[in-house]
């Protein structure tokens, strides 16, 4: 049995979401209609995450689907910390082939005062791009504001998963 995952953060690069759950298969990209992607679900090391929220406007949420088999979803939602900063929910996403419904993970709380660390932000850009979101949308992810980890080696193992994409 298979599930069907939204991802719209640093899940998007391929390569850390199979790391996380090998059995990924990427279905395509996907939007989440009157929802606000922000950097700011806090983190367990002080920074800003991605989170989505519902708004009374027509933003949306690019992402991708992901098909993963049913026992590895207990995996990524200890990763993502259910019930200790995000929760899973069944939403509606629009595609090129209709209307599907899915999963994925809201934050229980954000703090608009949070920023993302520069190798998280990297993440996020470096999987929309990966999977070919909209030049619009991609400038918007760029333009977020980030700040240097002062953690160096938190920072460097990070951008070591992004290889050759992202300069250290």
């Amino acid at each position: 049995m298979t599930v069907t995952y939204f991802a719209y953060g640093s899940n998007l690069l391929f390569a850390r979401l199979q790391a996380r759950c090998p059995s990924i298969v990427n279905l395509g990209m996907a939007r989440l209609q009157n929802h606000r992607l922000s950097f700011n679900k806090p983190g367990g090391d002080r920074s800003g995450k991605c989170g989505i929220e519902v708004v009374q406007t027509d933003e949306y949420v690019i992402g991708v689907l992901y098909q993963m088999v049913l026992d590895e979803k207990p995996i990524l939602d200890h990763i993502e910390g259910v019930g200790h900063g995000y929760r899973d929910q069944q939403i509606m996403v629009s595609t090129d082939q209709g209307h599907l419904n899915c999963f994925t993970y809201y934050p229980t709380r954000l703090d608009a005062a949070l920023q993302p660390w520069d190798w998280y932000k990297a993440f996020v850009v470096e999987g929309a791009r990966e999977n070919k979101f909209p030049g619009t949308y991609l400038s918007m992810i760029e333009a977020v504001n980030c700040l240097e980890d002062p953690d160096t080696e938190r920072r460097r193992q990070n951008l070591q998963i992004l290889g050759d994409l992202y300069e250290l």
